[in-house]
């Protein structure tokens, strides 16, 4: 009872927690300018009720705002194409009840599903599913649907643009520094740590983060300028990140295979860093039980269930309980968090009525109404990292004023009540699929990750035992090993959310495979990897402990049984280097 009232108390805590946002005005000013650029465009050339409709598309022009500006410029070119063509296909099929269910059940399963695939970065795929919902709606008030398309696609391409120049003009280079300082400050800290006082678990965590912080920065590196690096700031950055990576397989080799001489190129490491090929990355969110795919069934599930409960109980049109729907479930996220941002979200909507209410009863109209839109969209951002029921309440209000500009003539009571309703309907449905979604499925997700992580272990081993370590295929395993263990940390965080009693183990696995994986991936680095390790030994008995295990599902396995094979794997092979 009192485990249970201890943990009612800290979802409370967590709803109602404001959490500290520094610097985030500076994203709130950067996300206002694109929207300024954007429904001024649409205003002068639609008229100022179109500039408000396309706000939405405007939104787009922020996503992955962490990304280098090469890479940047590619993800918002492909996403402003997927944005277009999905708003085409919602305004043509809006006034087909059955038709437009089974589109916006579509859009939901592929964009989530390629986006987090290949992107993975907040806010996730949810204006590719809330562009298409506002644009089956519009013309089902008179707007036409040509009409809706191309300020959709006004607002979204000037915004990206806009967004890019901004980025080009103050933050050009910034994402691979900051990424590469944060490298060179988890490995100093890997390397500085006190051997003689600092417990092992501890200094395996240094170690793991270093190795995690220099592989990650050398895929952000490489999105910013490929693997050739041209300009003096950025071979710098590239060097020091070579460095870095060069003292932590020294340190690695030191420790674990001692006596072995390290010989690390740069033109080797320019073809180990960085990030896997887009074709990996879509297998990799493909395969069963993955992330991406458990996320997109999910969204896809939630989208369904809403649009079908919004026709069959003759509610009216679905479009804003679908918007609800791509709201709370883009985040991927646990069960819980998923949940509360549900009530925030209808909670939000509920107060945000009485902020439209008050602000509707000035008449705002023409400037002054999209000069009020875009204060409302300054305190969204400001606010939506803090708490989510806080930002809501601001965006009721925004998206009120856009649903009342499409639709002038219907009494804003009588919107704002449906509005209610559905929020309740997007919010409910969404909440059902969540926890209907299987209790146990975190289990499937982290057997899956970490069996892929021992699938590519086995293969880098079995390269390296027929000397194939710095063969292309060589260089591909190496790198995608990386890239697995990776994903090991994300997904394991976020199923012991979840399930922390039954997945309570898996941290010491996490930390034996890490071990594990960096060994092999030094032993890659020495003069004789051959003879560095016994990685035909080592391959044969992790052959024979994934061959073990139950197929990957909701079945418990014990992570410590698996823990301690990994270790008796490295003793074996580390046994050649010793003798």
């Amino acid at each position: 009872m009192r485990l249970q009232t201890e943990a009612i108390n800290r979802q409370l805590l967590a709803f109602a927690e404001i959490k500290p946002a520094p610097g985030r005005w500076k994203f709130a000013l950067h996300v206002l300018t694109i929207v300024i650029v954007a429904i001024t465009l649409i205003s002068v050339l639609l008229g100022p009720s179109m500039g408000l409709v396309g706000i939405t598309g405007a939104f787009l022009g922020f996503i992955a705002q962490s990304r280098p500006l090469r890479s940047r410029i590619v993800i918002l070119a492909c996403l402003n194409v997927t944005y277009i063509v999905c708003v085409a296909i919602g305004a043509l099929v809006g006034g087909q009840p059955v038709l437009l269910t089974i589109v916006l059940t579509l859009i939901a399963l592929v964009t989530v599903l390629g986006y987090n695939s290949l992107v993975a970065e907040p806010p996730g795929a949810m204006f590719l599913i809330m562009g298409p919902a506002i644009a089956s709606y519009l013309p089902t008030v008179g707007i036409p649907a040509g009409k809706v398309i191309l300020v959709c696609a006004i607002g979204c391409v000037s915004a990206s643009l806009t967004s890019i120049l901004l980025q080009l003009v103050t933050r050009h280079g910034q994402p691979e520094q900051d990424a590469v300082d944060t490298a060179e400050t988890a490995v100093h800290a890997y390397l500085d740590a006190d051997r003689a006082t600092i417990p092992r678990h501890q200094l395996a965590r240094l170690r793991d983060q270093a190795f995690i912080s220099v592989f990650g920065a050398s895929m952000i590196l490489e999105d910013a300028v490929g693997r050739q690096p041209r300009l003096h700031e950025w071979r710098r950055m590239n060097a020091t990140l070579r460095r870095l990576h060069l003292a932590i397989i020294q340190q690695v080799v030191k420790v674990h295979l001692p006596g072995r001489e390290v010989v690390v190129t740069g033109v080797e490491q320019r073809r180990y860093l960085g990030r896997p090929d887009a074709s990996y990355l879509l297998r990799w969110g493909l395969s069963r039980a993955s992330l991406p795919w458990l996320a997109a069934r999910r969204m896809a599930a939630a989208v369904l269930l809403t649009c079908v409960v919004s026709y069959g109980c003759h509610i009216g049109h679905p479009y804003w309980a679908a918007m609800t729907t791509a709201l709370v479930m883009s985040v991927t996220a646990d069960r819980l968090a998923l949940t509360r941002r549900a009530l925030h979200r209808i909670i939000g909507t509920v107060v945000g009525i009485a902020v439209f209410f008050a602000i509707h009863a000035t008449h705002p109209s023409g400037f002054v109404l999209l000069v009020v839109a875009l204060v409302l969209i300054f305190f969204i951002q400001m606010l939506a990292v803090r708490n989510y029921a806080l930002a809501v309440i601001f965006v009721t209000p925004m998206a009120l004023l856009i649903s009342s500009a499409g639709n002038p003539y219907k009494p804003v009571g009588e919107i704002a009540g449906e509005r209610v309703l559905e929020t309740l309907v997007g919010g409910v449905c969404s909440v059902l699929v969540i926890w209907a979604a299987g209790r146990r499925a975190p289990i499937a997700l982290v057997r899956r990750q970490f069996r892929r992580s021992l699938r590519s272990l086995e293969r880098l081993l079995l390269l390296i035992a027929d000397g194939e370590q710095s063969s292309e295929r060589g260089y591909a395993a190496r790198r995608d090993l990386s890239f697995e263990q990776l994903q090991c940390g994300s997904i394991l965080q976020i199923a012991q959310t979840d399930l922390p009693r039954d997945l309570a183990d898996w941290n010491l696995l996490e930390t034996s495979l890490n071990e594990a994986s960096y060994v092999v991936l030094a032993a890659c680095w020495t003069v004789d990897p051959q003879h560095s390790i016994d990685a035909e030994k080592m391959a044969g008995v992790l052959a024979r402990m994934i061959a073990a295990l139950p197929p990957v599902g909701t079945q418990m396995v014990d992570a410590r049984v698996i823990a301690g094979g990994l270790q008796r794997m490295l003793d074996i092979g580390k046994q050649l280097n010793s003798a």
